[in-house]
């Protein structure tokens, strides 16, 4: 078996692949060895996000240029958490709901910001930052989907669902419901339906032991048909979109740019939803 066969690397945003996940590797390098923590690192993306945002707000061309800074130091940090997880083995479920609801807190936080700072626009930030985070969240399905498929051979969406259904039962914990429904407006996007805490309760014994683990063959059959959608979707991230903003907020030109901008992730999201729903018939289509 080659591990190269199912590789995902498709699926990675390119703005990362080519840039931030360089930058963050070297910071990386040096905290690997310190006592600091991939949720330490989290907390201060959190924190420099909110003084972007605050910047923002003051609505002059330098604090545009300073807080598009900022933000970018942000989108590095993000890739620099995720690295730390792996080279210091201590990747928690945690982790992952941190570094997931970080993220929105920071994308509202500086959207606040732009529209003090702009004072007008309402209707362009408002579609930016809807268009934002669909795409955050179906790119987030879409990637433990592919990569659970491909390299465990079953849907990881579902079984995080019920996965994190079962912490509830054990542990009552705000964050872990609001991740429940995060996972549940995913799968509606996708799938069209929607479950409550109480209506999954119901069919909860559903889980994984209806499904069948995909052999090898069949994942690295599944890989090569879902390829070129994977590649659709590196380009649907939310930190594409947030790039593209530390762009033209940088480059003095946000207020030219921040409509077409905002036409603009909505028109590709768009695409992609229609490639997906085709793609993903036809692939049923042939099983």
């Amino acid at each position: 078996m080659n591990d190269a066969d199912l590789s995902v690397n498709e699926l990675i945003e390119p703005v990362n692949r080519y840039f931030h996940n360089s930058i963050a590797a070297q910071i990386v390098n040096i905290l690997k060895n310190t006592w600091v923590t991939p949720d330490q690192v989290t907390y201060i993306s959190i924190f420099i996000g909110l003084i972007s945002a605050y910047i923002f707000s003051l609505g002059t061309p330098w604090s545009f240029f300073l807080a598009g800074i900022l933000l970018e130091l942000v989108l590095i940090l993000d890739c620099v958490d995720g690295q730390l997880a792996r080279v210091k083995k201590c990747a928690s479920d945690w982790g992952r709901l941190l570094d997931g609801i970080a993220g929105y807190i920071i994308y509202l936080a500086v959207l606040g910001g732009i529209m003090i700072g702009l004072d007008k626009y309402y209707i362009a930030l408002i579609l930016f930052g809807v268009v934002t985070i669909l795409r955050g969240i179906a790119y987030d399905y879409c990637k433990l989907t592919f990569i659970t498929i491909i390299q465990k051979g079953y849907d990881g969406s579902d079984k995080e669902i019920l996965d994190t259904y079962l912490k509830i039962s054990k542990k009552n914990s705000i964050l872990l419901k609001l991740y429940f429904y995060y996972l549940q407006v995913q799968r509606f996007i996708f799938n069209g339906y929607f479950n409550s805490l109480d209506s999954f309760s119901t069919i909860v014994n559903d889980g994984l032991d209806n499904g069948l683990i995909l052999s090898f063959e069949k994942r690295k059959e599944y890989r090569e048909k879902v390829s070129s959608l994977m590649v659709t979707w590196s380009w649907n991230g939310v930190d594409s979109a947030m790039f593209l903003l530390v762009l033209i907020s940088v480059f003095g030109v946000i207020e030219d740019y921040l409509l077409p901008l905002a036409i603009f992730l909505a028109s590709q999201f768009i695409f992609t939803m229609i490639f997906h729903r085709v793609k993903i018939y036809k692939i049923n289509k042939i099983k």
